[in-house]
């Protein structure tokens, strides 16, 4: 199989086609070249290969090796006969998965620096070509069946709101789709409420930059969803658009809102999970992006605010890219390649299912009892949880905690038993709505745990103040075990801790390398167990920060007034001891006088005796007290 692009002359660079003689541009994150030796060295270089991921270290290293790059991709049912031409592929992660899958990719990047990564990550594959250049420098023929585009739509036009450059790049991309073809698109969206809470825009790094549509100007430039319907329907294709969240960086999930918010709007609210990942960018906590998406969906406005857009834009047909009868697919992100899963939700004879599929070889703890199963309706246990007193709290716990000991047999215990896995049914029945895993040990084990994580989702979704007197979600968690009749101390948290550590190292991808189970445990204690009440979702917003700093400022400034008064004191008694000082000096002086003038005094008598001395009366004076003495006459009484 080829295509009008393979059969040009072209000169190569380590095995890049290049589709001009310079086909460089500035744009760069710095990541590319530590990036391209993480690829050479690796052994396995699938798309959803973890070893790269494991060797990188920076958040960009991260980003061009996490095997949920191509996760956006992986909710389409793309054709494995199909001819795919990828429009912007950086450094491959996506072009490694379209090679996987389809027949033939053409990949075009403009930046020789991560073409060289993308050839390097494809290396194995035959059906793929890696070129450098520009979308113009693609022959003007109709021989694709898809035409990727992902991130790539906001820098065209250098971030300019002239429509223009955005529909002139869409119409070529649509010259080189064949009869049936589609565009696929993937794109941050400028109203994503992420962005809404506090998360400073992506590109601008400005908060509520893209709200305000960009006033100091921008390198790139993103769309609402209509903006974004508007171009891709002007370039000529019929748009449909999915929401993508946390983004389509790293996707957990990609959902048609729409259909959603008519057939099972609670679905909305439970498959995106919160916070987004915010990818490096500050933010400053404004408000619960949960709690703000949730009601945007209730409103029915959550066509308008996802983080990210899928845009699957049809020519003269409509795409097979998604199957009519799927809501949504997901994705299990930040696990090893045996743990990870998709799961689809369909409607299927007006009966809502979810099934889910794992790797061809699924890892040791993986339970197969639900790979499909019809969804449950129901409130989360969280959410009643925490409209109960102290007593309906403790009658709810033990309901969970027989339900735990239910699911326990032969010494082997459902880990997913936990109350962030459970509904509270119409019926007031709890019900398990996900089960993967499963191991040996005790229900024992299964609450500790259980209670951990709901610790975590109390305070991620409820006010700080409604579990008073705890501090801590450390506090939290000893709280909830009491009121399950379980006492922990020090030791107790420790064991719990280096289980959890123990399960999350052997699953996950969020610490690797020799040292994996230590650092997991810090974060465990650290980020979670000893963190702040006030430090969660609903703790401390952007006004109490205020308030504090003002506080702050006032404590500052009355410390100031007390020592500048102080000071002043201090000065006061400083001029107090220099005027006793100047007195002491003047006596000094005066001392010094008068002791100058004794001297001079003392000086004239001793001038004047010895000049007595020698007079001639005071010699015959002398010379006569001799002679008396001689006599032995001087001294005698008469």
């Amino acid at each position: 199989m080829s295509s009008p692009i393979r059969s040009r002359d072209l000169r190569t660079l380590e095995r890049v086609r290049l589709l001009r003689a310079n086909p460089d541009i500035p744009y760069r994150d710095g990541a590319e070249e530590r990036v391209l030796e993480i690829v050479r060295n690796a052994t396995d270089i699938t798309s959803s290969s973890t070893e790269m991921l494991e060797a990188a270290e920076s958040w960009a290293e991260q980003y061009h090796t996490h095997p949920a790059r191509a996760n956006v991709l992986r909710s389409l049912d793309i054709p494995s006969d199909a001819r795919v031409l990828e429009v912007g592929a950086g450094c491959g992660p996506i072009t490694r998965y379209l090679g996987e899958t389809a027949a033939l990719v053409d990949s075009v990047e403009p930046v020789l620096g991560r073409a060289r990564v993308g050839r390097e990550r494809t290396r194995d594959l035959d059906n793929v070509e890696v070129f450098a250049g520009n979308v113009e420098d693609i022959p003007c023929e109709a021989a694709y069946d898809l035409v990727v585009v992902v991130g790539v739509l906001e820098y065209v036009g250098a971030g300019a709101p002239d429509p223009e450059p955005y529909l002139a790049f869409l119409r070529e991309a649509r010259s080189r789709l064949v009869p049936g073809g589609a565009l696929v698109l993937a794109i941050e969206n400028k109203l994503g409420v992420k962005y809404l809470t506090g998360t400073a825009e992506d590109h601008s790094r400005r908060m509520y930059d893209s709200i305000e549509d960009y006033p100091r100007g921008t390198p790139a430039r993103t769309f609402s969803a209509p903006a974004l319907a508007e171009l891709v329907s002007g370039a000529g294709f019929t748009p449909r658009l999915f929401g993508v969240f946390p983004d389509y960086k790293h996707t957990r999930v990609v959902m048609e809102t729409d259909r959603i918010a008519a057939t099972v709007p609670s679905l909305l609210e439970d498959l995106p999970t919160f916070p987004s990942r915010y990818a490096g960018t500050r933010r400053v906590p404004l408000a619960s992006e949960r709690r703000v998406w949730a009601q945007l969906s209730r409103a029915g406005l959550s066509g308008h605010f996802a983080n990210s857009f899928l845009v699957v834009g049809a020519t003269d047909r409509p795409p097979t890219l998604w199957a009519d009868d799927r809501l949504a697919r997901y994705f299990s992100v930040n696990r090893r390649r045996e743990y990870a899963a998709t799961t689809s939700v369909r409607v299927v004879d007006d009966e809502v299912l979810v099934e889910r599929e794992y790797s061809a070889e699924p890892g040791e703890l993986i339970s197969h009892g639900m790979t499909t199963w019809p969804f449950r309706f129901g409130r989360s246990f969280v959410e009643v949880f925490a409209e109960h007193d102290e007593g309906g709290r403790r009658e709810l716990l033990e309901r969970w905690r027989h339900l735990v000991e239910s699911l326990s047999h032969d010494g082997a215990v459902s880990l997913d038993a936990i109350p962030n896995n459970i509904i509270v049914a119409g019926s007031g029945e709890l019900q398990i709505i996900d089960e993967e895993f499963h191991a040996t040990g005790s229900a024992d084990r299964v609450i500790e745990r259980g209670l951990f994580w709901f610790a975590k989702s109390l305070l991620a979704d409820t006010p700080p103040e409604m579990w008073a007197p705890a501090r801590t979600m450390g506090e939290l968690f000893i709280c909830l075990m009491d009121l399950v009749g379980r006492q922990v101390d020090e030791a107790g948290v420790a064991r719990i801790l280096d289980e959890e550590a123990a399960l999350q190292v052997a699953i996950t991808t969020n610490h690797t390398g020799p040292d994996a189970h230590e650092r997991c445990r810090e974060t465990l204690r650290t980020q979670l167990f000893d963190r702040d009440v006030w430090d969660w979702p609903l703790g401390r917003r952007l006004h109490n920060l205020y308030d504090v700093q003002l506080e702050r400022e006032k404590s500052l400034r009355d410390f100031i007034d007390l020592k500048r008064a102080e000071v002043t004191a201090e000065h006061a008694q400083v001029v107090r001891h220099r005027d006793t000082i100047a007195r002491q000096r003047e006596r000094i002086v005066s001392l010094r006088d008068r002791s100058r003038a004794q001297k001079e005094v003392l000086k004239r008598t001793k001038r004047e005796l010895r000049a007595l001395r020698r007079s001639r009366a005071y010699r015959a004076s002398a010379a006569a007290g001799r002679a008396l003495r001689a006599l032995g006459l001087r001294g005698r009484r008469p």
